[in-house]
């Protein structure tokens, strides 16, 4: 029986280059606009998916690469910047849970009593639901996931990462995502490919490196996708080693 494939995601090319740099007999496959590299790593299928930036686009990706390609497993993984005092640019995030930043309902305020988005409560607009939907990963995945990153020594956080398609540059809503609704860091895509993963029961993890940290004034520096490249490959190997996948 043909294996089934790994989908492996990253929004851009700085999010993919070292990836793809990892596998073998590469082949490029573009469908419907979007790209995707086949290949294999330790001798196993994998497809890697340039997703694009933002919900809409990676929603569409990640269905495509579902359809087309039936994947046995999917991880979706890049850069993210840091909304809570307790993490650093350079640390890897296991996103236990995701939630959508990016929806919410506001007051209702009379003309020219201004906005406040501190006032702003997050909630999933889906019928018969009145509250905000958390959307969890793969508990498995995540055990693995950590595993590789104690053996690597490397520094994580489990947690809760929000998706939206938006760039927070104000401090206090940081501070009012963290405190609030226990969000670590800020990124466009994994709430969306959680989602899809759960319409099609897929096993899904979000893997996120921190390119920065606002509130403790750690500048952006996009080279540290390539480390979060690189433990994404070391837990892939891991998981293959785990359900004796040769």
């Amino acid at each position: 029986m043909e294996q089934k494939p790994i989908l492996i995601q990253g929004a851009m090319e700085d999010e993919i280059a070292t990836l793809k740099q990892n596998m073998q007999n590469v082949e490029e496959k573009n469908l419907y606009g979007y790209t995707f590299y086949k290949g294999k790593i330790e001798n196993h299928p994998i497809i890697l998916s340039k997703t694009k930036v933002g919900l809409i686009q990676v929603t569409a990706a990640t269905l495509i690469g579902i359809v087309n390609f039936s994947p046995c497993i999917i991880i979706n993984q890049g850069v993210a910047g840091g909304i809570t005092k307790n993490v650093h640019k350079g640390d890897i995030i296991l996103g236990e849970s995701c939630i959508n930043i990016n929806s919410y309902q506001t007051p209702y305020k009379e003309e020219n009593e201004g906005s406040n988005s501190l006032t702003w409560d997050l909630k999933t607009f889906k019928e018969g639901i009145d509250e905000l939907v958390v959307l969890d990963a793969n508990k498995e995945l995540v055990k693995l996931a950590e595993e590789t990153a104690k053996k690597q020594k490397i520094n994580y956080i489990k947690g809760r990462i929000g998706s939206g398609d938006v760039w927070n540059a104000e401090k206090d809503r940081m501070l009012w995502f963290s405190e609030k609704y226990n969000v670590v860091c800020e990124d466009m895509e994994t709430v969306a490919v959680y989602q899809m993963a759960s319409q099609f029961q897929i096993p899904v993890l979000g893997i996120r490196i921190l390119s920065d940290n606002a509130l403790l004034e750690e500048k952006y520096d996009k080279t540290v996708g390539k480390i979060g490249q690189e433990f994404v490959l070391s837990t892939i190997k891991n998981w293959l080693n785990h359900n004796n996948i040769k």
